[in-house]
């Protein structure tokens, strides 16, 4: 292998090693960017919601019976409003009574509703029982979701259920895809381009060594009437 196809070979490596540094790094800032605004969605989409509810059902919130209430509105079995819901947020919403669903979007792969399941226990602790809003990944149904919940509180301050906005994880997949797709579209073209580039510039330059080679080979047997050697510097 020459000199010349050895440089034209380790230029393009490093071509390429850029390019595959550049993509991954660009890769994860973008997934982790894509996160943070899913999860920055989800918790301005369930502060929103809670405010809707509180215009359409006045009212405190409260227990009856054992049956989640705001003001005389009964919230347990209320799929129509998880459905109505959801229609303004487009996500998945759902209505905890304590830690138990009890009007959700959530469905199983058969589409069927899942009320009556619990919230995992991160959530419980976080929210019922310190009664704060909790919003970053969390596992719905054994998906992981993009979400926030807010506590449901009483007249006393008591949490008595949750309120859920989430967006499924898997949602990202098809932005993910087409971004990837993006880089490996780009650092074809850059690799393209450089190895292009590289075997112009390798071209001229060892060019310009066999030039000098040839020169300093007529010094070396006496010859001293040889011409200028014009230096090219692109």
């Amino acid at each position: 292998m020459g000199m010349k196809t050895k440089s034209i070979l380790a230029v393009n490596a490093i071509v390429i090693i850029a390019c595959v540094a550049m993509g991954i790094i660009g890769y994860l800032r973008a997934e982790e960017g894509f996160a943070k605004a899913l999860e920055m969605k989800a918790a301005a989409d369930v502060k929103s919601l809670s405010e809707i509810l509180n215009d359409r059902y006045q009212g405190d919130w409260h227990l009856q019976n054992g049956v989640l209430f705001k003001g005389d509105r009964q919230f347990d079995g209320a799929n129509d409003i998880a459905d109505s819901l959801s229609g303004i947020c487009n996500g998945q919403v759902t209505i905890f009574n304590g830690d138990t669903r009890v009007a959700t979007t959530v469905k199983s792969s058969t589409g069927q509703r899942q009320t009556g399941t619990p919230a995992s226990a991160a959530v419980i602790e976080n929210v019922l029982k310190q009664g704060k809003n909790f919003v970053g990944k969390a596992n719905v149904m054994g998906i992981d979701h993009y979400a926030a919940y807010q506590p449901l509180k009483d007249a006393s301050g008591a949490t008595v259920g949750m309120l859920f906005v989430g967006v499924s994880a898997h949602e990202m997949d098809g932005v993910i895809n087409d971004l990837i797709m993006s880089i490996i579209v780009a650092a074809v073209v850059i690799m393209l381009l450089g190895a292009f580039a590289s075997s112009i510039f390798v071209n001229k330059m060892t060019a310009q060594l066999g030039e000098m080679a040839d020169v300093m080979k007529k010094i070396s047997n006496g010859n001293l009437r040889v011409p200028d050697l014009e230096v090219k510097s692109a």
